[in-house]
């Protein structure tokens, strides 16, 4: 099968939340806000950073703002997001999301806020350092070495 043109790939927006570790705690660094997916999702039963499509005429700022605000109630500014990087992943065991384009964007987290598991069976802060210690779907892995790259 012929792989699809970068346009009509479906676009995928992924949110890395980051914020600074505790002051003095082994291997302090930056955190970023994970995410596990439920069981019955698409790619269920795994970690992921927050994401999910653009829609028509969206940003992938404004989009990994949104996916954020909806599945974390976390509010961030678009206009602060940081694009770090796009992959294109193809997933034949998955014909609805076989052809996807993701964009990383990197956003600072608000200070005090209270992330919740609105999508999510559970979200939790974890070191950039310690993601792959994490099962993550295959796309999500290479994001998080652009991440990880970013972070240095």
């Amino acid at each position: 099968m012929t792989r699809p043109a970068p346009e009509n790939r479906i676009l995928i927006a992924v949110a890395a939340l980051v914020r600074p570790g505790p002051a003095g705690a082994p291997g302090a660094g930056l955190e970023v806000l994970i995410a596990l997916r439920p069981p019955t999702a698409i790619r269920g039963g795994v970690w992921e950073l927050p994401g999910g499509k653009a829609t028509a005429g969206e940003s992938a700022c404004e989009a990994a703002a949104r996916e954020l605000l909806e599945e974390t109630g976390v509010k961030v500014d678009p206009a602060l997001g940081r694009e770090l990087g796009t992959i294109d992943q193809d997933d034949p065991a998955l014909p609805a999301e076989r052809w996807l384009r993701l964009t990383l964007v990197a956003f600072d987290a608000p200070t005090g806020i209270a992330p919740r598991p609105l999508a999510s069976v559970e979200c939790r802060w974890e070191r950039v350092t310690a993601l792959d210690a994490y099962e993550w779907p295959a796309a999500n892995r290479r994001l998080n070495a652009i991440l990880a790259a970013a972070c240095r």
